[in-house]
């Protein structure tokens, strides 16, 4: 990348045939043949910056920009959430590649010194001491400060060649012969200065647009650069202490004659998120299940919503809440992949009938979060044409008129696992049920009910009963009172 006829970034194959910063464009056309030279965009550069410093924000909340195009990140107090230097600068790395920037990571207890080592083509670049520190920058060259560069003819002239003889000489002739500058930088190098830098503060609302260099026409590259705006979403959460449910993306079509309308991808996850592996998996089913119209030449990502961090428990064994995780993550993919409509989750209805206890409803984010709190919704349709996946939700939530008029609380081992629908008809040999043949033995009972005078199915007058067979097995029987026949049904079957 070309500055005014100098070279300003090359790539690690350029350096390697000497091309370096500062070369003239004629000079490194002589030294690497078929190098592809780029004007400067500094205004695409410096939103590029942008957009990745707040990427990073995942990682600490104290990013800043420093020379030479590099990004200052202070992780003193990340070592121990990333599991120790390495894996976080694995974790950054992939970062750093997921949003096109190819950089080389320094690690030291000074940001100077973290700034030079990233700046080696080869040796150790990490050191978390301030004694290994000083053993890594005293065997470099002392033009690797920028303020001992305008003094290089004059500390070759005296033999100083490396920090360390460049630490060695008498600090108040260097400062008369050089500037105070250089002195700062060496001791700040060695940490022992402080360091003061303007943090970089993440904007009050989140909208990214990334402008395709092509047009895309599958889905598989829109799902490349949408993470990379989700890895700069998760930065922003991480950095406003906030959470989200749900994500508006819109894919641009090319404009003209076939303009097309925007397409339109509404994300929604049933849990908090905020880190990009939790989008991943509902992002890759949305866009599996969409059929692009045009070519897409823009990507924008916007926040819908969002919500204060949940806090997690302290206590020695997690909260129920917490176990859930994984099944939320099932039924957002199941919801990406097969559609709201076709998730559904039971509903309790307050009515004594065990067939009209229970309904079938779309999952939606209240019934997945047992901390919110909401009216009870009208009851939902019985039928609905279609496949559907049925999952059972992590909580349901009611109101306390709603709760007030639920039937009372019964022990579990008095309703069984599995309800008929419809109830089979038993015959009767000498006044007892019989199933398949066997005499069924009643084991508890009567359990009177009385329900339903208000339906159209009209009022149930029933006595149920738990019976057992020859084998152990259990069932859940009821008798039809005399006005209504006196017959009797299976209706459950217990585990």
């Amino acid at each position: 990348m070309l500055d005014k006829g100098r070279i300003l970034l090359c790539t690690p194959a350029a350096e390697k045939q000497g091309v370096r910063p500062g070369t003239s464009a004629d000079t490194a056309r002589g030294l690497a043949c078929g190098i592809q030279l780029f004007s400067d965009n500094p205004h695409a550069r410096r939103r590029h910056l942008h957009d990745t410093a707040l990427s990073l924000l995942q990682y600490t909340p104290n990013v800043s920009f420093l020379e030479d195009q590099a990004i200052l990140l202070e992780v003193s107090a990340s070592l121990s959430l990333f599991r120790g230097p390495r894996t976080l600068c694995h974790r950054i790395h992939a970062t750093l590649s997921n949003q096109g920037a190819r950089a080389r990571l320094g690690m030291a207890p000074s940001a100077l010194g973290a700034w030079v080592l990233s700046r080696q083509p080869s040796g150790q670049r990490r050191v978390l001491t301030t004694h290994h520190l000083a053993q890594r920058l005293n065997v470099l060259p002392a033009q690797v400060l920028p303020a001992a560069q305008p003094y290089s003819d004059w500390l070759d002239g005296i033999g100083c060649r490396t920090l360390q003889q460049l630490r060695a000489l008498p600090r108040k002739a260097l400062q008369q012969r050089s500037s105070p500058q250089l002195l700062q930088q060496v001791d700040a190098a060695y940490g022992q200065a402080t360091e003061i830098f303007n943090w970089f503060e993440a904007p009050p609302t989140f909208s990214q647009r990334y402008e395709l260099t092509e047009r895309i026409e599958h889905c598989n590259g829109i799902l490349v650069v949408t993470m990379r705006l989700i890895e700069q979403l998760s930065g922003w959460l991480q950095a406003r202490q906030l959470s989200t449910r749900s994500l508006g993306i819109c894919l641009h079509h090319e404009k003209g004659r076939h303009a097309r309308a925007p397409t339109q991808v509404a994300l929604h996850v049933s849990e908090s998120a905020w880190q990009p592996d939790d989008f991943l998996p509902v992002l890759r089913e949305r866009l599996q299940a969409i059929t692009l119209p045009a070519p897409v030449i823009t990507i924008t990502l916007s926040v819908t919503q969002t919500d204060t961090r949940p806090t997690h428990s302290g206590t020695l064994f997690p909260e129920p809440t917490q176990w859930l995780h994984q099944e939320r993550r099932l039924l957002d993919l199941l919801r990406a992949r097969l559609g709201d409509q076709h998730v559904l989750g039971s509903q309790p209805v307050a009515d004594y009938r065990p067939e009209q206890a229970n309904l079938w409803s779309p999952i939606h984010d209240s019934q997945c979060d047992p901390d919110i709190s909401s009216s009870p919704s009208p009851p939902p349709s019985r039928s609905a044409a279609g496949p559907r996946a049925v999952a059972a939700p992590t909580g349901t939530a009611k109101s306390k008129a709603a709760k007030a008029a639920m039937p009372p609380r019964l022990a579990m081992h008095s309703r069984p696992f599995w309800l008929l629908d419809p109830p089979q008809p038993l015959t009767v040999v000498a006044n007892r049920p019989v199933h398949n043949g066997k005499n069924l033995h009643l084991i508890h009972g009567p359990e009177r009910l009385e329900s339903g005078w208000w339906s159209p199915s009209g009022h149930e007058r029933r006595d149920y009963f738990i019976a057992r067979d020859a084998n152990g097995a259990r069932y859940w029987l009821y008798r039809q009172r005399e006005s209504q026949g006196a017959g009797w049904f299976l209706q459950g079957l217990f585990g």
